[in-house]
C-alpha cells in the first residue's frame, strides 16, 4: 500500500494517524505538539475559475510551504483542499510560534495573490494545543477541526484556537436549531436594543437591534453561542430576517405613535448577498410601511468585504440608492483594513472594540486611533466608537474626533420595552 498522498508527497491520513501517534507516544518533556488543520475558503470558485489543475498546484503549494516550515513533525492530506500536520516546539516559544504561524499565512497569501487575482486567497486554520498526548489523534484533530470551521470564510482572523467554549457551541448545534425554529415560529425571539450616544449633544442618537434566545429551562442563551450556531446551519438569514421585519414594524408604530425615533440598525449576514434578489425583497418588505429609509440601518461585519467583493458592494450600492444608510461593523478587527476605505460605498464605520481597547493602552495605538478617525472624518465618513467602557476611554476618543459611541458605559443592550420608555419618548404635546 502506498503511504504517501500522489498529489503532494504528504502521509496518506491512516499513515498519519499511526506515525503522529507514536510521536505523541514518544514526546520529549520539554516539548509543547500542536496540531494544525488548513483548508482554502471557496475552493471550488477557485477551481471553477482558474481550472483544477491550478487548484491542484495551490494545494502542492501549501503542502509544500506546511512541510518546510521549522517545527513541521508530520502532514497529511485526507481529501481534497485539506491539510493536517502536527507541529513540535519548545514549550516556552509558544507565544512566538503563534506569531510565525500568523505571517506563515500571510506571506502565503500574499504570494499568491497576483497568481489568483480574479479571487482571494485565503485558508481557514484551526490550531489545537496538544495538553495531554496520551489523547487519542483522532480526538485532537476532531478539536483543531472544530477551530477551524469557526472561521470558515472569516476573512478578519488568521487562525482560531480550539477552546472549551468551541467545543460546547459545536455540541450546543443539534439542541439549539430546535429551539430556535421553535421560537421562530412562535415570535418568541427577543430583541434588544443597544443605544449609540453623541457625547457631544448627551443623548441617544441611534441603535442597533440584538437578540437574545430562551433556553428551554427559561434561561437566556448567550448569543456568542447561539449566533455562531446559527451561521454554520445557514439558519443566521431566518434570524436577521426576522429582527429586519421586526425593526420595520417597530419604527412604524413608534411613528404613529408620536414617538421621538433615531434610526435603527440591523445585521446583514454575509450569506445574504449570495442570493440576487436581496434588495428586491428587502424593498418589497419595506414598502409595506410609509416612513422614509433613513431610519433604518444596515449593518455587515468587515471581513464580508474580503470574499467577492463586487458581488456585495453592487448590492450595498443598490441598498443605498433606495436610501438607506450602510455601516460597516467590526472594522479594525481584521488586518487589512485600511485597503478598504477607499472603496467601500458605506456611510458608517463602526471601530471594533477590540481595535479600540488595544490601542488605547499604548501611546503608538493612540496615534493609530487618532489618525485613523482624522482619516474617516476627512473623507467624511460617520464613526461610531464601540465597546466605550469608561470616561477615561471616552474623553481620549472624544478629543480624538469620535463623537458617537457605543458601549456598557451607556448602556448594554437591553429589552425592547426598557429601551421604549427609557429613550422612544413620547412628543410632548
Amino acid at each position: 500500500m502506498d503511504n504517501n498522498d500522489k498529489l503532494t508527497g504528504l502521509y496518506v491520513f491512516d499513515e498519519f494517524l499511526k506515525v503522529a501517534s507514536e510521536r505523541l507516544d514518544n514526546a520529549e518533556s520539554d516539548k509543547l505538539y500542536v496540531l494544525i488543520s488548513i483548508d482554502f475558503s471557496k475552493f471550488k470558485y477557485i477551481n471553477r475559475v482558474y481550472s483544477y489543475s491550478a487548484g491542484d498546484k495551490l494545494i502542492k503549494d501549501l503542502a509544500d510551504t506546511i512541510v518546510n516550515e521549522e517545527g513541521c513533525v508530520i502532514a497529511c492530506r485526507p481529501y481534497s483542499d485539506h491539510i493536517i500536520s502536527l507541529f513540535s516546539f519548545e514549550k516556552d516559544a509558544w507565544v512566538v510560534e503563534k506569531e510565525r504561524l500568523k505571517q506563515l499565512q500571510d506571506n502565503f497569501c500574499n504570494s499568491h495573490k497576483q497568481e489568483y487575482s480574479k479571487t482571494s486567497v485565503h485558508l481557514n486554520t484551526g490550531v489545537c494545543v496538544i495538553e495531554d498526548n496520551s489523547e487519542p489523534i483522532t480526538s485532537i484533530i476532531d478539536k483543531a477541526n472544530i477551530a477551524r470551521r469557526s472561521v470558515k470564510g472569516n476573512y478578519s482572523v488568521p487562525y482560531a484556537m480550539y477552546t472549551q467554549k468551541l467545543q460546547t457551541i459545536k455540541e450546543a448545534e443539534s439542541r439549539l436549531i430546535p429551539i430556535f425554529e421553535k421560537a421562530l415560529e412562535n415570535e418568541e425571539i427577543l430583541v434588544y436594543m443597544q443605544p449609540k450616544i453623541s457625547v457631544k449633544k448627551g443623548g441617544i442618537k441611534g441603535a442597533e437591534a440584538l437578540t437574545r434566545l430562551i433556553d428551554e429551562d427559561g434561561s437566556i442563551v448567550p448569543p456568542d453561542i447561539f449566533i455562531p450556531v446559527l451561521e454554520n446551519s445557514g439558519k443566521v438569514l431566518d434570524l436577521d430576517w426576522y429582527v429586519m421585519k421586526y425593526v420595520f414594524k417597530k419604527i412604524d408604530e413608534w411613528l404613529k405613535e408620536g414617538r421621538t425615533v433615531v434610526p435603527i440598525s440591523v445585521n446583514l449576514s454575509k450569506l445574504h448577498f449570495y442570493h440576487d434578489s436581496l434588495v428586491e425583497d428587502i424593498m418589497r418588505e419595506f414598502e409595506k410601511y410609509n416612513f422614509p429609509p433613513d431610519y433604518v440601518e444596515f449593518e455587515v461585519t468587515e471581513s464580508v468585504f474580503f470574499e467577492e467583493a463586487d458581488l456585495i458592494i453592487d448590492k450595498i450600492e443598490k441598498l443605498r440608492q433606495n436610501g438607506f444608510k450602510i455601516s460597516v461593523d467590526d472594522f479594525g478587527a481584521g488586518y487589512s483594513s485600511l485597503n478598504l476605505i477607499g472603496i467601500l460605498p458605506v456611510d458608517i464605520i463602526k471601530l471594533d472594540k477590540g481595535f479600540i481597547k488595544n490601542s488605547l493602552n499604548n501611546r503608538k495605538g493612540k496615534d493609530i486611533i487618532k489618525g485613523l478617525i482624522r482619516i474617516l472624518n476627512e473623507i467624511e465618513m460617520d464613526i461610531v466608537c464601540e465597546g466605550i467602557e469608561t470616561k477615561a476611554e471616552e474623553k481620549i476618543v472624544y478629543e480624538f474626533g469620535c463623537d458617537s459611541m457605543q458601549g456598557f458605559l451607556y448602556d448594554k443592550p437591553i429589552p425592547i420595552d426598557n429601551f421604549e420608555n427609557k429613550y422612544i419618548l413620547m412628543k410632548a404635546i
